[in-house]
C-alpha cells in the first residue's frame, strides 16, 4: 500500500505541479515584457531566463515540500511519540523530541549558512549564462575582431567563479548531512539502550526476553519516523535554497513599470490621426536635458520629417510618442487625448513603427510580417509584401514565405529587412506612422525603392520622419530641424532651402543639404574598382 500509494501521489501531483509552474511563468513572462524600457535596458537576457527557470522550478518543490513531507512527518512525528508513552514511558518521548528538536535546529542553521552560498553561485550563474548568451548574439562582433580568446577568457573566469561558490555550497551542504547523520544515531542509540536495559521497568522478574521485544518494537517505531525525518531534512533544504531561487524572481515581479497604464481607449477612426507636442520637456534619469520645450501639432494625414545633428533629442521625440518615456514637462496630444491618459493597447494599436534596424524572430517570413497583425488573412499577408515591393524577394527564395529568415533576421540583407517592417505596417493598416532612421544604413539605390515604399505606406496617414539622410524627408509636408534639444528650423523643403524658413536659425538646413549633396558628388567620382598591392 505504501508503495501504491507513493506511485499514485506522483501521478496526481504532477499535473498541478507542471499547472503551477506554467502559471507562474506566464505570470513572470507577461510581467517582463509589461515592464518599460529602462528595465530592459539594464537586463541580462541570460541571467532573467535562468532567474525565471530556476523559479519556476522552486513552486513545484515547494509545494512538494509543505504538502507531502512536512505535515506527514509531523503527524507520524505526534503518533510515534504516543505510542513509545503508551508501550514504554515518557522518556522515550523526552529522546525523541530532543532529537527533533536538536535535528530541526542544525538543519536551520547550517541551511541558513547553505542558502547565502547558494545566492552567490545562482548570481555567478546568471553572469555566466548572460555572458555565453551575449557573446553567441554578438558572434560576428566577436569573429571580425578576433576575440574569441577575450571572450572565452572572460566566460572562463565567470565559470571559475560559479564553481568556486558552487562547491561552497556544496561543503556547506555536506556539514549539514554529517551533522544530521550525527543527531539521528545518538538519538537512535540512546532510545535502543533505553530498551534493551529496561530501564523503564525496575521490576527485576521482567525477563531478557520481553527486552527483546521492547527493543526491537522500539526500534521499528524509530525507522518508521527517522525515514521521513531524513527526507525532511532533505526538503527543507531543498526548500530553503527554492526560497532563494524564488527572491530573485520575485524582486522582478515586484519591479513596477515606470509608465502606468491609463484608463481611457483611443476612439477608432479613419484615417490619420492629430498629433500635438505642447511645450514638450524631457530629462533623463541622470539630469541631462534632452528637449527643450518642443512645441509641434500635425493635423490628420500630414507628414512632418524631423533632421539634426546627432543628440539633437529626434529619436527621443519619438519615443515620448510612442510613450516609451513619459514627459518631464508638457503634454503629448493623440486626438486631442493626453497619451499620459490613453491606454497603451489603444495608443500603440493605432501607431506602426519602422525603425533603424529591424529586428526579425528566427522564424518564417511570413510569421515576421503577420507579426504586424497575426489575425491577418494570407491574401491579406501577400497583398502586405507586394505593396512593400518584397514580392520578388520572396519568389528568389527556395520556400518562399515560409523562408526561416534566422535569429534576428541575418539571413535577409538589411534592404529586405527594411522591407519586412514596411510590409508589416502595410498589414497593420496605422493611423500613424512613425520612422526612425529607416534608410540610414542603405546604399543609394536601395533607399530610393526603400523611399517609395515608405511614401506609399505613410499615404493618407500622420506620418514622423527621423532621418539623418535629408533626402528621406525631401518629400515630407513640413520638415523641422533640431538642435540642443530645441526647433531651430520649420517649413517646407523648398522653404528652407531658400530661407524662407520659420525659426531662430536661418540655413542650418540648407548647408546641411548642401554638405550632403557634396559628399555624394565625392562618393559617385570614386572609381569603381580598387586593386590593392600588398608589397
Amino acid at each position: 500500500m505504501s508503495g501504491v500509494a507513493t506511485e499514485l501521489r506522483t501521478v496526481l501531483f504532477t499535473p498541478v505541479a507542471q499547472a503551477s509552474g506554467r502559471r507562474v511563468a506566464l505570470e513572470v513572462f507577461n510581467h517582463v515584457l509589461g515592464l518599460d524600457l529602462s528595465f530592459h535596458l539594464e537586463r541580462r537576457t541570460g541571467a532573467l531566463q535562468r532567474i525565471i527557470d530556476r523559479g519556476t522550478r522552486s513552486v513545484s518543490m515547494v509545494f512538494r515540500a509543505v504538502v507531502f513531507t512536512f505535515l506527514p512527518t509531523a503527524i507520524e512525528l505526534a503518533l510515534v511519540c504516543g505510542l513509545l508513552w503508551h508501550a514504554f514511558s515518557w522518556h522515550f518521548v523526552v529522546v525523541v523530541l530532543t532529537t527533533f528538536v536538536l535535528y530541526v535546529w542544525w538543519t536551520m542553521h547550517m541551511t541558513g549558512v547553505s542558502a547565502e552560498k547558494r545566492k552567490l553561485a545562482n548570481h555567478m550563474d546568471g553572469l555566466s549564462t548572460g555572458k555565453a548568451v551575449d557573446a553567441l548574439l554578438n558572434y560576428e562582433t566577436v569573429t571580425f575582431f578576433g576575440n574569441i580568446e577575450l571572450e572565452s577568457a572572460q566566460y572562463d573566469n565567470l565559470l571559475r567563479g560559479y564553481h568556486e561558490a558552487a562547491l561552497q555550497s556544496e561543503r556547506a551542504s555536506s556539514l549539514l548531512n554529517a551533522g544530521q547523520a550525527v543527531i539521528l544515531a545518538c538519538g537512535m542509540t540512546t532510545i535502543l539502550a533505553f530498551a534493551a536495559l529496561g530501564i523503564w521497568k525496575p521490576d527485576p522478574a521482567i525477563g531478557l526476553a520481553s527486552r527483546v521485544g521492547d527493543l526491537v518494537m522500539a526500534n521499528g517505531l524509530l525507522l518508521q519516523l527517522w525515514a521521513p525525518l531524513q527526507f525532511l531534512g532533505f526538503f527543507y533544504r531543498e526548500l530553503r535554497q527554492s526560497l532563494v531561487d524564488m527572491e530573485a524572481m520575485f524582486d522582478i515581479m515586484s519591479t513596477e513599470s515606470k509608465i502606468p497604464d491609463g484608463a481611457v481607449e483611443l476612439p477608432e477612426s479613419a484615417g490619420g490621426a492629430e498629433l500635438e507636442l505642447d511645450d514638450v520637456s524631457f530629462a533623463y534619469g541622470n539630469g541631462r536635458d534632452v528637449l527643450k520645450g518642443v512645441s509641434l501639432k500635425l493635423k490628420p494625414g500630414e507628414s512632418v520629417g524631423i533632421v539634426g545633428p546627432s543628440g539633437s533629442g529626434k529619436s527621443t521625440l519619438l519615443r515620448l510618442i510612442l510613450r516609451v518615456y513619459d514627459v518631464t514637462s508638457g503634454k503629448v496630444k493623440l486626438d486631442g487625448h493626453d497619451v499620459r491618459e490613453l491606454t497603451l493597447s489603444s495608443l500603440r494599436d493605432s501607431v506602426a513603427v519602422i525603425p533603424q534596424d529591424t529586428v526579425l524572430f528566427n522564424d518564417t517570413l511570413e510569421h515576421n510580417i503577420r507579426y504586424g497583425r497575426p489575425t491577418a488573412s494570407e491574401e491579406q499577408v501577400a497583398m502586405a509584401a507586394t505593396r512593400a515591393r518584397l514580392d520578388k524577394t520572396i519568389e528568389q527564395m527556395p520556400n518562399g514565405r515560409q523562408t526561416m529568415v534566422g535569429e534576428r533576421g541575418v539571413k535577409l540583407s538589411g534592404g529586405e529587412k527594411q522591407r519586412v517592417a514596411i510590409a508589416r505596417a502595410f498589414l497593420r493598416e496605422p493611423r500613424m506612422l512613425v520612422a526612425d532612421e529607416a534608410t540610414s544604413a542603405l546604399d543609394t539605390a536601395t533607399e530610393q525603392g526603400i523611399l517609395e515604399s515608405l511614401e506609399d505606406v505613410a499615404r493618407g496617414r500622420t506620418a514622423v520622419f527621423v532621418a539623418h539622410r535629408l533626402s528621406t524627408v525631401r518629400s515630407c509636408d513640413r520638415i523641422i530641424v533640431m538642435e540642443q534639444g530645441k526647433i531651430v528650423e520649420e517649413g517646407t523643403h523648398a522653404e528652407l532651402l531658400d530661407g524662407r524658413s520659420r525659426g531662430s536659425k536661418i540655413g542650418m538646413y540648407a548647408a546641411m543639404w548642401k554638405a550632403q549633396a557634396q559628399e555624394e558628388e565625392e562618393n559617385n567620382q570614386k572609381p569603381d574598382d580598387l586593386v590593392l598591392t600588398v608589397g
